[in-house]
């Protein structure tokens, strides 16, 4: 790519700044950049659990997290599935109250993970924070215990079979 081509690419039309749009990014470079709203999870619909949930829901967020392979990967990704697997052999052995704290910094781990992403995969971590963090809140947002309990149980079931449609790529 020339320099022409290059400062074409960025905005640049010629003497003085790059144009810049009302949001403060040059050229059209911010409608390329601009991202989908991740979708809303929702685990259950009339107390079952939605047989849409596991399939295209869970084949859309890996999608999401694949971004064309620029996303996150799928160590990165096993990783945090590993996590969840993990708390929820924790919970069956000793109860949802004294793990409640763990399932609430999966949030904070997956911020991290997005803070510390190299620039080509911001956008797969993003879209896993955003997904962690539904997951979670969805988890608590419940004051009964079982039924937060049950919706971490949704939480892990979703979480495998996006894994399972994120290594099916």
């Amino acid at each position: 790519m020339s320099m022409k081509e290059a400062l074409n690419k960025a905005g640049y039309k010629g003497s003085g700044n790059p144009q810049k749009s009302q949001h403060g990014y040059s050229g059209d470079r911010r409608q390329s950049e601009q991202r989908n709203a991740p979708p809303n999870i929702v685990f259950r619909a009339n107390g079952q659990l939605r047989r849409e949930l596991l399939t295209s829901d869970a084949e859309n967020w890996a999608d999401l997290l694949y971004d064309n392979k620029n996303g996150v990967t799928a160590t990165q990704l096993r990783n945090f599935f590993n996590e969840v697997k993990a708390l929820q052999s924790r919970i069956d052995a000793g109860g949802f109250a004294v793990n409640e704290a763990m399932i609430g910094l999966l949030k904070s781990k997956a911020a991290y993970a997005y803070a510390r992403a190299e620039k080509k995969r911001k956008t797969g971590f993003e879209y896993l924070k955003s997904m962690i963090e539904q997951c979670v809140d969805l988890t608590f947002k419940s004051n009964d215990q079982k039924e937060s309990e049950k919706a971490f149980n949704d939480f892990a079931l979703f979480f495998e079979a996006v894994m399972g449609f994120f290594k099916g790529r």
